[in-house]
């Protein structure tokens, strides 16, 4: 049983908002609410909490979080629960040179020093950069650890300047640049160059840094830059839970910790010396890229770091006049160098951000700040001559442009920061750690090991679910059925219905009322869409969920056919509407499904048409299987049930008749007439035979009669055959179905051969092989193909009523026992159970697609339910943060937003 209690070290106070120190020295910025959970927990149960939120109205999938988060961070201990044991890696290989520039650190040696000492990795060489201090750190390095190689610089030199010194004095194979305020786990090294020697052309790797005084809580993974803002380290201020744990690529390493090859370096060059302090480590790397090489990401190697030589205090401060001069100059350069077509965006929005800042300075007062800026332009204008050389060579080399060089960096997550200080608030924990966790991209938790939580499938049919089925109406019900076993799935449909399923939840919508599916779409992890539904339900656009496209039905190739009695204008006009549906399908899925590897070809093109063939998709998963797999149709994992339907009981069919049942509708892109030319000659050899057409309407009662069935029943009349030995009903329940399907000796289906015909899969034709009724086929579908192959019955070429005569006898003539044994090897593989396990395992483990992260309504950015959503959310930080921390965050929010490239 889970119990909590307050570690020693951690207590509340006030500066401006609530904050929580940490039993290192730290800091955290909290709310209200976090604190009353925090203050509420010690010597509690996660029963008891639970219960004391739920009184007050809270949600307990929130508490839950909470309690986590503070447990996680250090903030709440855990009792009768421990994390596992850590394990560090050993290795042994190249040499690794550790540069470290030091200025007056001492103080942050004391623990540098041991860290690496401690390292598991060898063989390591240290080379200290002194950066002209004038304390007694050298004299102490000295003495205690000989075996550090000291590089004296008599006079102060630019970071970028002793780093190049440094280097230039290693040996290695590889360059560990360190910051001194840091100290290293064990492994971190090893972790480091397992990750570079993984990939030939990484430059530089960069470790997971965390906050010394805060170590639960990021100090980031590598840093940024973009056209807005000050650079800015990737997921700072963030609980480390481990989201950040699969991370491959960075857009730059932190010269904090960072590793670095020497064919490399040798191939980059040096650092940037002309930048005086600050983005000389973000220049390099970004160099780096633009030359080709890859900047890796180490989250296994943890560091912790001071930033910035100290402990934040959570007061408000900004740089000094010196180093914000050094800021202003620093981006500048950097945006000059590298950028290529975005050079304009950058230095438009630098010198509309500066001038904006330099006129609040005057207006304020602060001269000196405000004559930073004016100094930092001087700077660059007067490097202009020799950087507008560096940047035509820089450039004439580059082999990647600005949107590779830049796209990585659109999905960084913005700072959870407060004046220096992480910051674990409930709306954090709401929107950011709770979505993580129900995701499963954290650390386990133990506040959630008692739920037995399974990811929410909604599967939405847009064809009647009831009694009576079609086909996909049939799909969408068995596969509901058959994820039930590992998912939570609701089967949401368009009609009332008496259907009762036991353990699947049928839901109705409607619609001409679109927030009804909207609700369900908003409460589900992962949404089954298809055809239409994007046009009816447009919030499918921009939604939240994840979102998976069934785009089994090919029905832009199936409308031709349907609409070919059209005058040519309306053929067209709904064909180009249903091109156009198809291609808004294509946009916004996270995943797709289709019914064949003929389908999902014809799909990769339609998706490559829409650019979702494209890089980030690609390096996901470079099959794109992650993207489009294959869920065809199955048949239930049991055999069907019997119950007397039609032999003996209907008036034309005696009870030692022999059944050919056309197990579907009569739609006009089949061909029963056909079959029907054939059937005298059929009866005329087996007199016992007798014709069932299953569907001639559709069980969806605003589907008009197709013109095909009507000319089926004319040409059975005709013959003189109608009522007698062939028979036709409107449609039989899904028991009756199956029954019917026991009883008969023979499927047939027929048709044209077209090009819808070639991506079709029919689903009449797995009831046949569910029921191991020899089947009568025409040539030209995947199922066709099955037949000839496994010896399941006879394939024809179309129009042929010779053939088709000639095959229903041959069949006829063997008894439908002889014919079952063959149906064995597909009797598992065709299975629902199977057919499903590519949807399956996307809800449990799949992600939103790389390039669909933004999900952003265009018209609901500006009004509508998404401003609502964030009223509703500013108006609950102003109530719980205050003012203050409200302008903070809606400031932070723009800074993000603005610097997404």
């Amino acid at each position: 049983m889970l119990r909590y209690n307050k570690p020693e070290g951690v207590s509340p106070s006030h500066q401006g908002r609530p904050l929580l120190s940490t039993p290192e020295g730290g800091q955290v910025a909290v709310d209200p609410l976090i604190l009353s959970v925090w203050d509420y927990a010690d010597g509690r149960t996660l029963e008891n909490v639970l219960e004391y939120f739920e009184n007050q109205e809270q949600s307990p999938e929130v508490v839950r979080a909470a309690l986590a988060c503070l447990a996680s961070s250090g903030l709440l201990a855990r009792s009768d629960w421990s994390p596992p044991p850590k394990s560090f890696t050993e290795r042994n290989g190249s040499l690794v040179s550790v540069v470290i520039v030091a200025y007056n650190s001492w103080e942050w040696l004391q623990s540098c020093l041991p860290s690496l000492e401690s390292q598991t990795y060898s063989p390591l060489e240290i080379v200290l950069v002194d950066n002209a201090s004038n304390d007694d750190g050298v004299q102490w390095v000295a003495e205690n650890y000989p075996q550090v190689r000291i590089l004296t610089l008599e006079k102060v030199q630019s970071f970028a300047r002793a780093i190049n010194q440094g280097v230039n004095t290693a040996g290695g194979d590889y360059f560990l640049l360190l910051n001194p305020d840091v100290f290293l786990e064990p492994d971190a090294i090893a972790q480091l160059v397992e990750v570079a020697e993984n990939d030939p052309l990484c430059a530089a790797v960069g470790a997971k840094l965390k906050f010394w005084w805060a170590p639960a809580f990021l100090n980031g993974l590598g840093n940024r830059v973009g056209p807005f803002s000050w650079g800015t380290d990737n997921a700072l201020g963030y609980l480390d839970l481990g989201q950040i744990d699969t991370w491959q690529r960075l857009p730059s390493v932190c010269f904090a910790a960072a590793l670095i090859s020497r064919t490399a370096w040798d191939q980059i060059g040096v650092v940037d010396e002309s930048f005086p302090m600050y983005y000389e480590d973000s220049e390099w790397s970004y160099r780096a890229r633009l030359l080709g090489f890859q900047v890796r990401a180490a989250p296994r190697a943890v560091v912790y770091h001071a930033f910035g030589g100290r402990i934040p205090s959570g007061q408000e401060s900004s740089l000094l006049p010196q180093k914000l001069r050094n800021v202003v100059h620093g981006r500048l350069r950097f945006a000059i160098k590298l950028t290529g077509k975005y050079i304009r965006r950058f230095l438009r929005n630098y010198l509309i951000e500066d001038w904006t800042n330099f006129t609040r300075l005057l207006v304020q007062m602060k001269w000196a700040m405000a004559r930073a800026y004016i100094l930092g332009w001087l700077d660059l204008i007067k490097s202009l001559p020799s950087l507008i050389k560096i940047r035509r060579d820089l450039q004439a080399r580059r082999t990647v442009g600005d949107i590779e060089l830049f796209a990585l960096q659109r999905d960084m997550p913005p700072t959870l920061v407060w004046h220096g200080l992480p910051e674990l608030t409930w709306d954090s924990i709401l929107n950011t750690y709770l979505p993580l966790i129900r995701s499963g991209k954290t650390r386990p938790m133990p506040e959630f090991e008692t739920l037995e939580r399974r990811p929410h499938l909604l599967v939405v049919s847009h064809d009647v679910i009831d009694v009576k089925l079609a086909g996909p109406g049939m799909r969408y019900l068995e596969m509901a059925q058959a994820l039930g076993e590992n998912l939570d799935v609701t089967l949401a449909v368009p009609n009332d219905t008496s259907l009762e399923v036991p353990g699947l939840r049928l839901v109705r919508y409607w619609e001409d009322r679109p927030d009804s599916l909207k609700v369900l779409v908003e409460n589900c992890d992962v949404a089954l869409v298809s055809g239409y539904m994007v046009e009816k339900f447009p919030f499918l656009e921009y939604i939240n969920a994840r979102l998976v496209v069934d785009l089994y039905d090919p029905f832009v190739l199936e409308n031709l056919h349907y609409y070919l009695n059209e005058p040519i204008q309306s053929q067209e006009d709904l064909n180009q509407h249903a091109v156009d549906i198809t291609n808004r399908l294509a946009k916004i899925g996270d995943f797709f499904i289709c019914g064949n590897e003929r389908q999902r070809d014809y799909w990769l093109g339609v998706l490559t048409a829409n650019g979702r063939t494209n890089p980030r998709n690609f390096q996901k998963d470079a099959t794109l299987n992650s993207l489009i797999d294959i869920v065809g149709i199955g048949f239930p994992g049991r055999e069907p049930v019997h119950h007397p339907i039609l032999r003996g009981i209907h008036a034309c069919i005696p009870q030692d008749a022999r059944i050919v049942l056309w197990g579907g509708g009569v739609w006009n892109w089949l061909d029963p007439l056909t079959l029907i030319k054939a059937w005298p000659e059929v009866i005329g050899r087996h007199p016992e035979a007798r014709l069932v057409f299953l569907g001639t309407r559709h069980p969806n009662p605003l589907v008009p009669k197709h013109e095909m069935a009507q000319k089926a029943e004319q040409m059975a009349e005709q013959i003189g055959e109608k009522d007698d030995s062939i028979l036709f009903f409107e449609w039989l329940s899904y028991q009756d179905r199956e029954a019917l399907l026991c009883e008969s000796d023979v499927g047939v289906t027929l048709h044209p051969i077209h090009v819808e015909t070639r991506f079709s899969m029919r689903t009449r034709v797995l009831d046949y092989l569910w029921a191991r009724l020899p089947v009568l086929i025409t040539e030209g579908d995947v199922t066709s193909e099955w037949i000839r192959e496994y010896g399941l019955g006879e394939v024809v070429s179309p129009f042929d009523h010779q053939a088709v005569a000639q095959g229903l006898n041959r069949i006829l003539d063997k008894t439908k026992d002889v014919w079952a044994p063959a149906f064995e090897p597909l009797q598992q593989s065709l299975r629902w159970s199977e057919a499903v396990k590519p949807l399956e395992r996307y809800c449990l483990e799949g992600e939103y697609a790389p390039d669909r992260l933004d999900r952003i309504d265009p018209v609901e950015a500006m009004e509508g339910p998404g401003l609502n959503k964030r009223l509703a959310r500013a108006r609950h930080i102003w109530r719980t943060e205050g003012s203050r921390v409200l302008l903070h965050r809606i400031w932070r929010y723009l800074q993000w937003r603005l610097a997404r490239t």
